[in-house]
Protein backbone atom coordinates (compact mmCIF):
# COMPACT_ATOMS: atom_id res chain seq x y z
CA UNK A 1 0.00 0.00 0.00
CA UNK A 2 2.55 2.19 0.12
CA UNK A 3 2.84 2.85 4.07
CA UNK A 4 4.93 0.98 6.21
CA UNK A 5 4.53 0.76 10.34
CA UNK A 6 7.15 2.18 11.65
CA UNK A 7 9.03 0.09 14.55
CA UNK A 8 7.99 2.50 17.41
CA UNK A 9 4.40 3.09 18.67
CA UNK A 10 3.71 5.37 16.71
CA UNK A 11 0.67 3.96 14.23
CA UNK A 12 -0.29 5.92 10.79
CA UNK A 13 -4.21 6.63 10.83
CA UNK A 14 -4.17 5.26 7.28
CA UNK A 15 -2.30 2.21 8.01
CA UNK A 16 -4.04 -1.47 7.51
CA UNK A 17 -2.46 -4.40 8.45
CA UNK A 18 -1.46 -7.70 6.37
CA UNK A 19 -4.22 -9.31 8.08
CA UNK A 20 -6.62 -6.76 7.97
CA UNK A 21 -6.88 -6.46 4.46
CA UNK A 22 -10.07 -8.95 3.57
CA UNK A 23 -12.55 -10.08 6.40
CA UNK A 24 -15.29 -12.79 6.19
CA UNK A 25 -18.83 -11.50 6.06
CA UNK A 26 -22.37 -13.63 6.09
CA UNK A 27 -24.60 -13.61 3.05
CA UNK A 28 -27.88 -15.50 3.15
CA UNK A 29 -27.91 -17.89 0.01
CA UNK A 30 -30.87 -20.03 -1.00
CA UNK A 31 -32.13 -19.88 2.74
CA UNK A 32 -28.88 -20.40 4.39
CA UNK A 33 -25.82 -18.39 5.33
CA UNK A 34 -22.84 -18.25 3.28
CA UNK A 35 -19.88 -17.18 4.64
CA UNK A 36 -17.89 -14.51 1.77
CA UNK A 37 -14.85 -12.78 1.70
CA UNK A 38 -14.72 -9.27 1.35
CA UNK A 39 -11.31 -6.77 0.45
CA UNK A 40 -11.87 -4.22 3.56
CA UNK A 41 -12.15 -0.17 2.50
CA UNK A 42 -10.90 1.68 5.80
CA UNK A 43 -10.91 -0.04 9.64
CA UNK A 44 -11.49 3.06 11.75
CA UNK A 45 -11.49 1.85 15.76
CA UNK A 46 -13.67 -1.12 16.13
CA UNK A 47 -15.44 -0.80 12.87
CA UNK A 48 -14.28 -2.55 9.48
CA UNK A 49 -15.96 -1.15 6.61
CA UNK A 50 -15.79 -2.90 2.82
CA UNK A 51 -16.01 -1.70 -0.79
CA UNK A 52 -19.00 -0.20 -1.71
CA UNK A 53 -19.85 1.86 1.36
CA UNK A 54 -18.95 5.74 1.36
CA UNK A 55 -16.30 7.92 3.27
CA UNK A 56 -19.23 9.83 4.60
CA UNK A 57 -21.15 7.21 5.99
CA UNK A 58 -17.86 5.82 7.27
CA UNK A 59 -17.48 8.87 9.38
CA UNK A 60 -21.01 8.98 10.45
CA UNK A 61 -20.43 5.32 11.60
CA UNK A 62 -17.62 5.71 13.46
CA UNK A 63 -19.05 8.61 15.23
CA UNK A 64 -22.34 6.74 16.30
CA UNK A 65 -20.56 3.65 17.29
CA UNK A 66 -18.40 6.21 19.77
CA UNK A 67 -21.22 7.72 20.77
CA UNK A 68 -23.35 4.99 21.37
CA UNK A 69 -20.50 3.00 23.62
CA UNK A 70 -20.45 0.50 21.11
CA UNK A 71 -16.78 -0.18 21.30
CA UNK A 72 -16.84 -3.84 22.93
CA UNK A 73 -17.53 -5.42 19.98
CA UNK A 74 -16.37 -5.61 16.37
CA UNK A 75 -18.77 -4.08 13.75
CA UNK A 76 -18.31 -5.03 10.12
CA UNK A 77 -20.08 -2.97 7.67
CA UNK A 78 -20.71 -3.80 4.50
CA UNK A 79 -23.10 -3.37 1.12
CA UNK A 80 -25.46 -6.17 -0.17
CA UNK A 81 -28.44 -7.66 -0.79
CA UNK A 82 -30.92 -7.54 2.70
CA UNK A 83 -34.06 -9.49 2.69
CA UNK A 84 -37.10 -10.30 4.47
CA UNK A 85 -39.46 -13.32 3.84
CA UNK A 86 -37.40 -13.91 0.66
CA UNK A 87 -37.86 -10.64 -0.98
CA UNK A 88 -35.08 -8.13 -1.50
CA UNK A 89 -35.47 -4.70 0.90
CA UNK A 90 -34.16 -1.50 0.53
CA UNK A 91 -35.17 0.53 3.13
CA UNK A 92 -33.84 -1.57 5.98
CA UNK A 93 -30.42 -3.07 7.08
CA UNK A 94 -29.75 -6.28 8.46
CA UNK A 95 -27.67 -7.45 11.30
CA UNK A 96 -26.18 -10.56 12.51
CA UNK A 97 -24.37 -11.54 14.95
CA UNK A 98 -21.12 -13.73 13.93
CA UNK A 99 -20.03 -17.13 15.08
CA UNK A 100 -16.99 -17.25 17.55
CA UNK A 101 -17.49 -13.82 19.09
CA UNK A 102 -16.38 -12.47 15.84
CA UNK A 103 -18.54 -9.46 16.06
CA UNK A 104 -22.02 -8.15 14.29
CA UNK A 105 -22.17 -8.00 10.69
CA UNK A 106 -24.36 -5.06 9.39
CA UNK A 107 -25.15 -5.17 5.56
CA UNK A 108 -26.64 -1.78 3.69
CA UNK A 109 -28.43 -2.78 0.53
CA UNK A 110 -26.67 -2.35 -2.68
CA UNK A 111 -29.31 -0.81 -4.50
CA UNK A 112 -29.96 2.27 -1.51
CA UNK A 113 -28.30 5.39 -2.43
CA UNK A 114 -26.74 7.68 -0.21
CA UNK A 115 -28.59 10.69 -1.14
CA UNK A 116 -31.75 9.05 -0.66
CA UNK A 117 -34.01 11.68 0.98
CA UNK A 118 -36.61 11.31 2.98
CA UNK A 119 -38.71 13.32 5.26
CA UNK A 120 -38.97 12.53 9.21
CA UNK A 121 -41.66 14.13 11.66
CA UNK A 122 -39.69 15.42 14.96
CA UNK A 123 -41.21 17.42 17.67
CA UNK A 124 -44.93 18.06 15.00
CA UNK A 125 -42.25 19.64 12.19
CA UNK A 126 -40.93 17.90 9.40
CA UNK A 127 -37.37 17.92 8.47
CA UNK A 128 -35.19 16.31 5.47
CA UNK A 129 -32.85 13.10 6.44
CA UNK A 130 -30.96 10.75 4.61
CA UNK A 131 -32.41 7.14 4.64
CA UNK A 132 -29.18 5.38 4.40
CA UNK A 133 -28.05 7.07 7.92
CA UNK A 134 -31.62 6.36 9.21
CA UNK A 135 -31.44 2.88 8.89
CA UNK A 136 -27.76 2.11 10.33
CA UNK A 137 -28.45 4.62 13.46
CA UNK A 138 -31.21 2.50 13.83
CA UNK A 139 -29.72 -0.46 13.56
CA UNK A 140 -26.84 0.95 16.03
CA UNK A 141 -29.70 1.67 18.72
CA UNK A 142 -31.00 -1.52 18.71
CA UNK A 143 -27.47 -2.90 19.41
CA UNK A 144 -27.01 -0.17 22.20
CA UNK A 145 -30.20 0.11 23.71
CA UNK A 146 -32.08 -3.37 23.98
CA UNK A 147 -35.08 -3.93 25.16
CA UNK A 148 -37.08 -1.19 23.53
CA UNK A 149 -39.67 -0.38 21.25
CA UNK A 150 -40.23 -0.35 17.27
CA UNK A 151 -41.29 3.33 17.46
CA UNK A 152 -39.32 4.05 20.38
CA UNK A 153 -35.92 2.98 17.71
CA UNK A 154 -37.42 4.94 15.25
CA UNK A 155 -38.39 8.20 17.21
CA UNK A 156 -35.07 8.29 18.84
CA UNK A 157 -32.83 7.75 15.46
CA UNK A 158 -34.74 11.03 13.65
CA UNK A 159 -34.76 13.01 16.62
CA UNK A 160 -30.35 12.54 16.64
CA UNK A 161 -29.96 13.42 12.58
CA UNK A 162 -32.36 16.18 13.35
CA UNK A 163 -31.24 18.10 16.71
CA UNK A 164 -27.79 15.80 17.20
CA UNK A 165 -26.31 13.64 19.80
CA UNK A 166 -27.16 15.88 22.37
CA UNK A 167 -30.99 15.44 22.21
CA UNK A 168 -29.99 11.68 22.46
CA UNK A 169 -27.62 12.36 26.00
CA UNK A 170 -30.43 14.07 27.46
CA UNK A 171 -32.93 11.76 27.50
CA UNK A 172 -30.74 8.69 28.40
Amino acid sequence: MGINKNNNSIVPINWIDETEKFIVVPRIEKGRIVKKVKPLRKVKGNCYFTRGVSYSLIDFTYRAVRMLNLHDRKLIISRGSVKKNGKNVYNAVAVYELEWDLGTSIIIPQRLRHDKMVTVEVEGADYPARLMELVILIALLRLACTGKTNSWYNSYSAKILVHGWKSFTEET
